[in-house]
């Protein structure tokens, strides 16, 4: 029977919940009930339908995403996933395509995704565009270092307190970090300040603590859980850290410093936290396990205006060679920076570099490796070419997504 690719109508919502929970080993939770209704658009939807029923599902969020010296507009591809009795029948494939065409006829230069299975979306021309990294500390007390900032003081604040603080905070941060996306206001309720039991786990509600600079003005925030676990009359705690901005160094050693001295405290995890974070420098005897992971992938859907919107660290000029998986020939594009900001444009004259769409758009947000993939021979060209190309593409603060989306 023929499978048809199409959005998702409004009476078909609790139907794409299912689909999409059964895709995922899951039951659909009813704490996100709410999130699908209010945050999901269905025109930017596709499922896919056998004889009227629904064996697959895909849409994106119309994201603004911050890029190196700006933002653009995004599409934030969720939850793409077909139900076991219709894998490797290509119905992904379908799916994506068409939600990437939608994307780019909707005037979006990108489009981005967190990956289940690391396989799968570099044949699609997306590439691993920032880290993130899973920490564990289960070693204490640590040693503040003798070089480290002096601590902000913080203050721990009730939910509806933070309701009013947090926000503004977040956005000063992300403008700056590329990766990271604007929250709206239903994001933050329903996303972030949103605390459902299901959530929890073995944990407790949501707990708010904000680091304050000399005047008493918020200048940071740790959004956390704790737990604690009895072995006959004590008692161990976990802190579970789920977000952490900080403005300053002071906002950003005094958090840590609150945190890792809990009370009782046997262990604090983080499942996503920058590459950048060096506690070392914090702490003299910090050596706990830090594990690198991939994090937010990218697709340049339009790459002479994606190139041309961003800024850039070093100027220079290249012509570059990019072979798209998803269309047939490879285009050429000359790429000239000038007091940071780019112009690109197709061209045919002879590549300095050819390269894979996914390595490209992985180097988009800053986090440049063309040389480290040029040794791989992933990348091909002089090493003076990849060597400009690293210094033009590099950008600090390096890339980094606040959450799964």
């Amino acid at each position: 029977m023929a499978v048809e690719i199409r959005a998702v109508a409004p009476g078909e919502l609790d139907v794409l919940r299912r689909v999409t929970a059964m895709a995922f080993g899951q039951d659909p939770d009813p704490a996100g009930e709410e999130s699908y209704r209010r945050l999901v658009e269905l025109d930017r939807s596709r499922g896919a339908f056998e004889g009227g029923r629904m064996v697959g599902a895909s849409f994106a969020y119309s994201l603004e995403l911050t890029i190196p010296g700006g933002t653009a507009a995004a599409a934030g591809v969720a939850n793409v996933g077909v139900l076991p009795s219709h894998r490797r029948r290509g119905l992904m494939r379908r799916m994506m395509t068409e939600l990437l065409a939608d994307a780019r006829d909707r005037g979006d230069m990108l489009a981005v995704l967190w990956s289940t299975e690391v396989p799968l979306y570099g044949r699609f021309g997306f590439g691993v565009a920032g880290v993130t990294t899973r920490l564990v500390i289960d070693r204490f007390p640590l040693v503040p270092h003798r070089l480290a900032p002096r601590p902000a003081p913080v203050a721990l604040v009730e939910p509806d307190e933070a309701k009013e603080v947090l926000p503004p905070l977040f956005n000063r941060k992300r403008r700056h970090v590329p990766g990271m996306f604007a929250r709206s206001v239903d994001w933050w309720e329903l996303e972030i300040l949103a605390d459902h039991p299901s959530d929890r786990g073995d944990a407790s509600s949501l707990r708010y603590a904000v680091a304050l600079d000399s005047d008493g003005h918020a200048i940071g925030y740790a959004q956390y859980r704790t737990s604690g676990s009895w072995e006959g009359i004590g008692i161990g705690i976990t802190v579970r850290l789920e977000e952490m901005i900080a403005l300053t160094p002071a906002a950003y050693s005094g958090l840590w410093n609150f945190l890792v001295n809990h009370d009782l405290i046997r262990c604090l995890r983080s499942w996503n936290v920058p590459a950048e974070t060096a506690l070392h420098q914090l702490f003299a005897n910090f050596r706990e396990s830090q594990t690198l992971n991939d994090g937010l992938w990218l697709r340049i859907l339009d790459v002479e205006s994606a190139l041309s919107a961003r800024r850039y660290s070093a100027d220079g000029s290249l012509v570059l060679e990019v072979f798209d998986p998803m269309t047939p020939e490879p285009s050429r594009y000359r790429l000239e920076v000038s007091g940071a900001s780019g112009s690109c444009r197709r061209v045919s004259d002879a590549p300095d570099l050819s390269l894979d769409l996914e390595d490209l758009s992985a180097g988009f947000l800053g986090r440049s490796r063309f040389r480290r993939l040029g040794a791989l021979g992933r990348v091909k060209g002089e090493p003076a070419a990849m060597a400009l190309a690293d210094a033009m593409f590099d950008w600090d603060p390096q890339p980094w997504c606040q959450e799964i989306f």
